[in-house]
Formats: structure tokens, C-alpha cells, sequence
């Protein structure tokens, strides 16, 4: 029989049993007690973070879970410590095997479905401080914006404004190779995207000499004209990877650098001409002049195909459009006597390039089973058809399955 003391004396004796009604209540709240105990066990559920009691699961102990688990990532803290371990483990199983059959996935159909999810797979960043040197902010390495060039430029006139940041110097040109290409009113022009003195001759190694003279008097026409094709070029570079550090989301630099790499900078028109690469770089500084009013107005800049009738429309107005271009002499070839086992200098009659094709089967004399058939240097050979209908690439030819004979 269980026993208590006696209030009225409760330092005398021995204590005095339970009545049948006491003994129940206190079985009742010991029950009580640790079935609230096991269900805290089983799930820890996070109270309000309000109140003095603390969470089973701590912030330690969740930060080393985000860290073993990667997946964790996209869920809330409220969500992870609510959540039973053994369905974590789940979670964490599917992810693997959703993981392992992306990684399976082609590559165009990978690029499909990432482009598809966009709109699901976006990320909230918190505040930050960002001073541009010491501490960066995450949202500087957020992955490229999969949206039009032109809609870049667009938002980032809205972000940024007209006169963009305050320029800097100390950007590591080092280590693309171009350090001290810049002239110092070439990094504080190019900080500007509407500036209108942004000119390519700021960008070249040999004018980082005079820009004292040229800042203190002002005159940026005594900079010295390119004189070399080689040069211009370089400028040219070194103004694009300049601005992959000022202003990584201007892609009007690459459209203009592009059009001149893939028209040969212009050779078509200027190559006959005297000092193409002076008419070259006037043609750049008015694509960026060009550029500085557009964003000023909130328009896209030139575009590549854009830049194609700029630059029609701007050497046609130039009197050396007019001038006839030089003529490159052609060499005059003289008739000899070809000797027997000397190499012929006849194009006609020049060494056909080696392909992997059966030469006897195009002939129709080939006996051997497809496959079968190798070469002299032990190179299996294909029975297509070898005919090359293009006398100056002679690497391309039919490759169709029938015989040269037979089809051509």
C-alpha cells in the first residue's frame, strides 16, 4: 500500500498510504508524462520561436544536416525539423536517383528541361552589404540570365541608371594578360554607359603613355591613330575584357567585337584602302557613340545584325567608299615541260586527300564482305560511294551506300 506523510505532522512517524483516488491521479500523470516525452522523441516539432523553450532539433545540429545533405537547401528550417529522419532519408534517396537519371538525360533534352523549370527554380536572396573589393554579395554569382541581351541592357537601364556607378581602376587586367592596356578616362568613361567620349584609342598599351597630357589639356583628338590592323585588334580586345569587369551584363561590346572578327574586319571594303585600321576605329567609336544614345533613350543597343547595315550606312558616306580598290597582282605562270615522276604543280592534278572509303568497290572489283576490306596501313574501309563532287575541298564526297560507277 503506497504511503504519504501526514500534513498535520509532517515530521513525525512514517507518512500515512495513498486513498484509492490518489493513487489513480498520480498513475494518470506519470502516463501522461512520458507519453508527452516519446512523441517528442519520435518528432521534433519546433515551438514558437517566440517562447522560451527551445527546439530538440538546434541550429547546430540543422546547419550540420544542411551541410551532409545538400538537397535540405530548398526547404524552410520549420519544414526540415518537423520532418521525421526517416523520411528525410527518402527524400533524400529520390534526389539521388532523380540526380543520376538527369546526369543519363541527352543534352538537348537536359537543356529543355532546365529551361522549362526556370520559373520554378527561382531564388530569393537576402539582403547584403557589397563593397565592391572586400565583401561581395552572393547575388554577384548568380548563374548568367538565360533572357535576350537586349532585355538585359533593358533592366539593367532601370536598375542602374543614367551614369552608372563610380568608376574604379584597380580591376585585375592582370590576369586575362592586359594589364595596364587601360588608360585611366578609359575605365572612367567606360563606368558611363552614356558617355559619349568613350573612344577604343583609350584602350591600347601605346596611348597609356600621353594620358597625362591628354586628361590635364583635355584634348582627346592628340591621342595618336592606330596605325597598324594588329593593333586596332588588340585595342579592340582589350576594350571587351574591360568591360567584363565594369559591366559584365553589356554584351554591346561583343556584338561590335564579332561583327569585325566575322567579316574579317571589313576586308571586303577596306582592305585596298590606305590605314584601314584608322577607318576601323572611327566606325567602333560611333557604334559606341551610338550605343551611349540608346541608352540614354532606354533602347536596346546594335545589335550584330544591326551593326551590318551601321557599318554599310557609315562607310558608304565616307568618301573612300568611292575610290577604287588596289588590285592584287596576279602572279603569271609559265608552261614547262612536266618531267616523268616529278609532282604536277596542276591543281587539277594534285594528291587527293586520304578518306576511309574502299576505292576498288566504287570500281565494282571489290570482293570482300563490307567490312572487311583494309587498307595498306591496316585503315578498315567503308563500301559508300567516294565521289567528291567539290574539286576544292576534296575531303568532302558522297558517302551515300552505292557505288561511284554505277551513280555518278
Amino acid at each position: 500500500m503506497p504511503l504519504k506523510r501526514n500534513k498535520n505532522f509532517p515530521n513525525a512517524g512514517l507518512p500515512v498510504a495513498l486513498s484509492h483516488a490518489e493513487l489513480l491521479d498520480t498513475q494518470h500523470r506519470a502516463t501522461n508524462l512520458i507519453m508527452d516525452e516519446a512523441s517528442h522523441q519520435r518528432q521534433p516539432i519546433c515551438r514558437d520561436p517566440g517562447s522560451n523553450r527551445a527546439c530538440i532539433l538546434s541550429d547546430q545540429d540543422l546547419a550540420a544536416m544542411r551541410a551532409k545533405f545538400p538537397f535540405l537547401d530548398a526547404f524552410s528550417d520549420d519544414f526540415v525539423r518537423s520532418t521525421p529522419p526517416d523520411s528525410l532519408l527518402k527524400m533524400e534517396a529520390t534526389t539521388i536517383k532523380m540526380r543520376d537519371s538527369e546526369r543519363s538525360r541527352d543534352a538537348d533534352d537536359k537543356l529543355a528541361a532546365n529551361r522549362a523549370a526556370l520559373s520554378t527554380t527561382s531564388r530569393t536572396l537576402g539582403a547584403g552589404v557589397d563593397d565592391r573589393w572586400a565583401t561581395l554579395h552572393e547575388g554577384r554569382f548568380l548563374p548568367g540570365a538565360g533572357c535576350s541581351a537586349a532585355k538585359l541592357w533593358l533592366k539593367a537601364r532601370e536598375v542602374i541608371g543614367l551614369n552608372g556607378a563610380p568608376p574604379l581602376g584597380n580591376y585585375d587586367m592582370a590576369a586575362v594578360g592586359m594589364g595596364g592596356f587601360v588608360t585611366a578616362k578609359g575605365w572612367v568613361e567606360l563606368a558611363n554607359p552614356s558617355s559619349t567620349k568613350l573612344s577604343l584609342k583609350l584602350f591600347s598599351l601605346n596611348n597609356c603613355s600621353s594620358k597625362v597630357t591628354s586628361c590635364k589639356s583635355g584634348v582627346d583628338d592628340s591621342l595618336p591613330d592606330f596605325v597598324e590592323l594588329g593593333e586596332f585588334q588588340l585595342a579592340l580586345r582589350t576594350l571587351r575584357n574591360a568591360a567584363m569587369f565594369v559591366s559584365p551584363w553589356n554584351l554591346s561590346f561583343s556584338a561590335i567585337e564579332n561583327f569585325l572578327v566575322n567579316s574579317k574586319f571589313c576586308a571586303e571594303d577596306v582592305s585596298g584602302l590606305e590605314k584601314p585600321a584608322v577607318i576601323l576605329t572611327q566606325f567602333v567609336d560611333y557604334a559606341l557613340v551610338a550605343n551611349a544614345a540608346r541608352w540614354r533613350d532606354s533602347e536596346p543597343f546594335l545589335s550584330y545584325g544591326e551593326l551590318k547595315n551601321t557599318w554599310q550606312a557609315f562607310f558608304s558616306a565616307r568618301p573612300q567608299s568611292a575610290l577604287p580598290k588596289k588590285q592584287t597582282p596576279q602572279p603569271t605562270t609559265v608552261n614547262r615541260p612536266v618531267k616523268m615522276g616529278a609532282p604536277s604543280n596542276n591543281p587539277n592534278r594534285r594528291k587527293r586527300p586520304f578518306i576511309d572509303v574502299c576505292y576498288n568497290y566504287n570500281k565494282g572489283i571489290c570482293q570482300k564482305a563490307p567490312g572487311q576490306c583494309i587498307s595498306a596501313s591496316g585503315t578498315p574501309l567503308r563500301h559508300v560511294c567516294d565521289h567528291r563532287p567539290d574539286p576544292n575541298n576534296l575531303l568532302i564526297f558522297c558517302g551515300q551506300n552505292h557505288k561511284r560507277i554505277d551513280n555518278h
